[in-house]
């Protein structure tokens, strides 16, 4: 990115300097106030290279730069003749919450919100996923230049494993900010789910109360959806407590007060949501296959990145596995699920393919090749499909698309691999016609999502 053109063109764009009250910025935006909104030519601004997207929030005109604001506005700063100001807090839009909520709306702003909160995460996830990559490539499964118990192989096992192991801590972070609740106490909360005398307790499965609550019994390492909704509950239970604490008392009984009352919400409700969804889902999953056959494992392979997101998948996995173990093949939820890495591949692909800066064709091409190596979804998934929202109906007709076609051809999975670009060999088995078909239904999924990237983009008429 060229920092002083952008901000040449951002403030031609916006009424020249004349027009601009003040000027200040973010993690990820930069927030003027034009002194004539009228001035402002939104659809252009978001067109510029570099921009990721824009917003109206009372008098400020947002636009969305993402990490390299802070350099866009220093530029910006001194063609306008403003002066500089410290970074701002990244708040929470309080005018979204004046907003009237309908279902669609709901479903967009919880998107947002995700996208949001996974944006200061992208640097771990990829580092994560590259560290992951390495030991698959190295390892015995793959190139096998080094065993798997040799220091270095261990070492970038670890880092990797702990990018993924320790989701909760960083959506407390991303949560709490975005919330505008208290980030040292979301992570506290982290911590709390993560602590291994709550995993052996999961692991006992013995039953256990909090207050005389009994507490779901289930652990949350790479767990996101819990921790949002935590810290989401968490900042109303902030400002409630606020209310009525005295001020000569508040650094005492605030975070205590704030740990009781969030402790069997996290534990019991919260927390467990997850987990409790997913297997209400497995089981819809098969009555429904009982019922539509074929069109249910189109179902799963629309579904399966999205269930992902939020950790439901691990529920249909462990169906998937029982029935392995029992038939030696899984001919649902596994094919649904194998199939649907392909859209995502095609989605990293085009992304590639339509990046117009460094920048993006950068991410593209670690989310791509961590994903079709490596089997590792999270980069593509987090940092490219979340951001762009648009696309998720484009991977999902495709996994839809490939899910069917293999339904109808009566395609299984016999065993269960790394997902990169060859799990489709594990349609490989008994069913000789099951491989083939397989591919062809991976094949379908692939140049279908390709297709309506390449046709459509990746940018909508709000968000570019």
């Amino acid at each position: 990115m060229n920092y002083e053109t952008i901000a040449a063109e951002i403030l031609a764009l916006t009424g020249g300097k004349e027009n601009i009250s003040s000027a200040a910025y973010c993690m990820t935006r930069l927030r003027l106030t034009p002194k004539d909104r009228g001035l402002v030519d939104d659809e252009a601004v978001k067109k510029l290279n570099g921009i990721i997207g824009t917003k109206s929030v009372g008098t400020q005109y947002q636009i969305i730069i993402g990490p390299d604001v802070e350099y866009v506005y220093k530029s910006f700063c001194r063609q306008a003749g403003i002066e500089e100001n410290v970074r701002m807090e990244e708040r929470p839009d309080e005018d979204l919450l004046k907003e009237k909520l309908t279902l669609k709306k709901a479903a967009g702003r919880t998107v947002d919100v995700i996208g949001a909160c996974v944006t200061p995460m992208l640097p771990i996830i990829t580092a994560a996923g590259i560290m992951k990559l390495i030991t698959a490539l190295l390892g015995p499964g793959m190139l096998n230049l080094l065993p798997e118990t040799s220091d270095f192989m261990r070492l970038l096992a670890l880092a990797g494993d702990a990018g993924f192991y320790f989701f909760p801590i960083y959506t407390a972070y991303a949560g709490a900010k975005r919330f505008g609740a208290n980030i040292f106490m979301a992570l506290f909360l982290a911590g709390i789910l993560l602590h291994p005398s709550l995993i052996e307790i999961a692991s006992a499965g013995e039953p256990f109360y909090v207050y005389g609550i009994p507490m779901t019994l289930t652990t949350y390492s790479s767990n996101f959806i819990s921790m949002l909704l935590i810290t989401w509950v968490m900042s109303y239970v902030e400002k409630g407590i606020n209310k009525i604490i005295p001020n000569s008392l508040r650094a005492l009984l605030y975070p205590v007060l704030l740990t009781l009352i969030m402790l069997p919400l996290a534990l019991c409700i919260l927390g467990p949501m997850g987990a409790i969804i997913g297997q209400g889902i497995a089981a819809g999953i098969v009555a429904l296959h009982g019922l539509l056959g074929p069109v249910t494992i189109g179902i799963v392979g629309a579904l399966w990145p999205l269930l992902i997101v939020t950790g439901m998948h691990q529920a249909l996995i462990a169906i998937a596995l029982s029935y392995m173990a029992s038939a030696g093949y899984d001919n649902s939820i596994l094919v649904g699920a194998f199939i649907s890495n392909y859209p995502m591949i095609a989605i990293a692909v085009s992304f590639l393919l339509k990046a117009r800066t460094a920048e993006n064709r950068g991410y593209a091409s670690s989310s791509l090749l961590t994903l079709a190596a490596g089997g590792i979804s999270e980069p593509t998934l987090f940092g490219i499909i979340l951001r762009y929202k648009k696309v998720i109906p484009y991977m999902m007709a495709g996994g839809f698309a490939g899910g069917l076609y293999a339904g109808i051809m009566k395609v299984a999975v016999y065993f269960v691999g790394s997902g990169n670009l060859l799990v489709c060999l594990g349609f490989a088995g008994e069913n000789a016609q099951s491989l083939p078909h397989g591919v062809a239904a991976c094949v379908i999924a692939f140049i279908v999502t390709m297709v309506l990237c390449m046709a459509f983009g990746f940018e909508s008429s709000k968000k570019r």
